[in-house]
């Protein structure tokens, strides 16, 4: 009789030890190859990545590149900090989710495709011709950094930021901000090449989208799927979205006991009133605002 290893990873059971070996063994290799790390080998070739990454593709690209390659000889400072253990581990679980291991994949697969075209080296390094690759606007190389202190973020050169304290926290309409459902909507709708946000206004349909990311991991989870998310938030709009019926209303909305959509004072969390509808973003073809 072959004996079963049961382990429980955020309320997902995995049955199979060889497979979670297998997903284990794919995590660590997206660990090994796209984190930023401490070792000093690697810190050279880290900060030329960082120089070449806020240089920005377009016109003149080498150019610039040499420019600020010599400006950070004397002291510029550019750093891709090493993510903390919690995002570490954040990773390890996710990619033992049934949702984490297919997007994993997907990250792996297009990672050969780079390691194939010589714009990575199998050690996550990214060559000369990946750098010049990446100022032609040919591709964006993903890594994780650490963000410190500040929020999670996908720098538009494709860093995920992540911030050092990556716990379970609550979004200011109440719903759950839960790292796993986080780590699965940064990477599928911001780092992931292809998708569908891509031409989507961020402020607008990408939130949809987003919403519905973080709800998709929620749900294998066992945990309640996200319904609203606050502009403010994510730094942006003082307005509210309601995933279900993809409505924006004004200020910060909640549901009341009564699952009443009802707008608060964001200071006090008193009930200012009814919620009031602003619009509505459609998904479709395109992008469609609904004035009312």
């Amino acid at each position: 009789m072959i004996q079963q290893n049961i382990i429980s990873i955020n309320k997902v059971l995995i049955v199979d030890k060889k497979l979670v070996n297998t997903r284990a063994q794919k995590v660590n290799t997206v660990i090994r190859r796209h984190f930023a790390g401490d070792d000093k080998s690697q810190l050279q070739s880290l900060n030329r990545e960082a120089v070449a990454r806020i240089t920005g593709p377009g016109p003149d690209y080498l150019l610039r590149l040499a420019e600020n390659e010599e400006f950070d000889e004397g002291g510029f400072g550019v750093e891709l900090c090493a993510p903390s253990m919690s995002v570490v581990v954040a990773f390890q679980e996710y990619g033992q989710t049934e949702l984490g291991s297919v997007t994993i994949e997907k990250i792996l697969q297009e990672d050969e495709k780079n390691i194939v075209k010589g714009w990575r080296k199998i050690n996550g390094e990214l060559t000369r011709q990946g750098i010049e690759a990446y100022g032609a606007g040919l591709w964006r190389p993903f890594r994780v950094a650490s963000n410190g202190e500040e929020p999670d973020i996908v720098t538009a050169s494709g860093v995920l930021l992540l911030p050092d304290d990556f716990i379970q926290e609550i979004y200011s309409t109440g719903d759950i901000a839960h790292p796993l459902a986080v780590l699965h909507h940064e990477l599928m709708a911001h780092v992931l090449p292809l998708n569908a946000t891509e031409t989507m206004d961020p402020g607008l349909a990408m939130e949809l989208i987003c919403i519905r990311y973080e709800s998709e991991m929620l749900r294998e989870l066992g945990i309640a799927e996200r319904k609203l998310n606050w502009g403010q938030d994510d730094g942006i709009r003082n307005q509210t979205l309601h995933e279900p019926s993809e409505q924006y209303y004004e200020g910060l909305v909640i549901e009341n006991s009564n699952r009443v959509l009802v707008e608060i004072n964001p200071e006090t969390c008193e009930v200012v009133g009814p919620a009031i509808a602003l619009g509505s973003v459609a998904l479709g073809s395109g992008l469609v605002i609904q004035q009312r």
